[in-house]
């Protein structure tokens, strides 16, 4: 508040400003190393040891761990709802609103990288929480949600942004800032203007040379396996499948540390015994779940290239059939927010594995390159955004309720990723 209406400000000798500032610097040390190395391989006396704090003293601010996933998790949304808020009250159009809600988000991190501003946590382990406050983070969430909602049916009602169903658009835009932490880096940031430039120009004007009209496509199925009962590979190798396929959705609903091997067991009416039958541990079984979904996503990324089609055509085929197997009775796939949680030897594979996938996509980009369906784009900064976009299209479920879109339905994969290849911004048929 201004000196001049009122005497009262907070003082910097003052006790509850120094407790503040403090429980700040905490929230954001642990924001740093929840994103790079997971929960549940951070301890309080990590925290404390990079602060160089006693355990004690940390113990001062925060009663245990969950209270302080959940601290950090209020203060993210925090900042997010700040953001929008922020860019909603410009004298601008829809449009111009959302990019500069992404940039102040890719500001707000890049000065993170850079030790300027404070580090927020991704929400990865909502799920995870109890359940009140698991309910307070997603009624936080939903009111961030909300308020990009209304920039984006501002933009529509302008005739700035394309006429799509404004749930899944804004499930779209969100996934853009929610994965700067995973691949954005300190050389990112020193040479920051040129990258953000690109994002928004991928997100304004999307991938494409000229506007791409969506058609119904034949999406490929996956099981291919022997259906013999009384062969014991098939059998063992079904068993191992299914759960692969449940510890996804428990490591995807609950994070790492809050699935329980027991509910795994529980799920598929097997005892804990014939889980260990089959793997070791919890770790292992998360580890398998990715190597499950680095061979899904190499399998259905050939598939779409042995389409005779436009590298455009193919890079639709192939982020269409990604997001239709999270939601078919094939998936879901495992999400990449849950890879901190592995060991860094596992974690190392995963990585190697994921480039070999991505470069299968690249190969697809260089095509549309030479035919003249792709704009110059940055190849890297393409790759990661459209990975950002498939790592969050589980999230649509949650926004499809009110939708007339069905989950299920071919009309929401060309919906959601219209908005990567034709862009945020209206564009003409021509």
């Amino acid at each position: 508040m201004n000196s001049i209406i009122s005497p009262k400000l907070m003082s910097p000798f003052s006790k509850g400003h120094q407790h503040q500032r403090k429980f700040q610097s905490i929230l954001s040390e642990a924001a740093g190393l929840f994103n790079w190395q997971g929960s549940r391989a951070t301890t309080l006396s990590d925290i404390a040891g990079c602060m160089q704090l006693t355990k004690t003293c940390v113990y001062y601010y925060v009663k245990t761990k969950e209270d302080l996933i959940y601290q950090c998790y209020v203060s993210s949304c925090d900042m997010w709802l700040a953001q929008a808020q922020q860019a909603n009250a410009l004298e601008a159009n829809g449009l111009e609103k959302i990019v500069s809600m992404v940039r102040r988000h890719f500001d707000q991190y890049v000065k993170a990288l850079n030790g300027e501003a404070p580090h927020f946590a991704m929400l990865t382990e909502v799920s995870s929480l109890d359940d009140a406050h698991a309910a307070d983070i997603k009624a936080r969430w939903a009111e961030i949600f909300g308020v990009c909602e209304a920039m984006v049916k501002q933009g529509i009602e302008e005739g700035v942004i394309e006429e799509l169903d404004s749930a899944v658009i804004c499930s779209g835009i969100f996934a853009i800032p929610q994965w700067f932490p995973v691949w954005l880096n300190r050389s990112h940031a020193a040479k920051s203007e040129p990258v953000i430039d690109a994002v928004i120009d991928i997100l304004v004007n999307g991938l494409s040379a000229q506007r791409h009209e969506f058609a119904n496509i034949e999406f490929p199925p996956l099981n291919n396996l022997p259906l013999d009962s009384f062969d014991r590979d098939v059998q063992n190798r079904m068993k191992r499948e299914a759960f692969y396929r449940v510890g996804s959705i428990y490591f995807n609903q609950k994070g790492f540390k809050g699935t329980s091997l027991d509910e795994i067991a529980s799920s598929l009416d097997v005892t804990k015994g014939a889980f260990y039958y089959h793997i070791k541990n919890k770790e292992e079984l998360l580890y398998q779940c990715f190597n499950r979904t680095l061979d899904v996503e190499g399998l259905l990324l050939s598939k779409a290239g042995l389409v005779q089609a436009t590298g455009l055509k193919k890079i639709e085929l192939s982020l269409r059939y990604l997001l239709n197997v999270q939601f078919s009775e094939e998936g879901p796939l495992i999400r990449y927010r849950a890879l901190p949680s592995l060991d860094e030897e596992h974690r190392k594979d995963i990585l190697k594995a994921t480039k070999k996938n991505n470069k299968i996509l690249g190969t697809y980009i260089a095509e549309g390159f030479d035919d003249g369906t792709l704009r110059k784009i940055d190849v890297d900064i393409a790759q990661n955004v459209l990975s950002g976009a498939v790592e969050a299209s589980p999230d649509l479920a949650e926004w499809m309720a009110d939708s007339e879109i069905t989950s299920s339905g071919p009309e929401l994969s060309a919906t959601y990723f219209h908005l990567f290849i034709n862009g945020l911004g209206r564009r003409s048929n021509n």
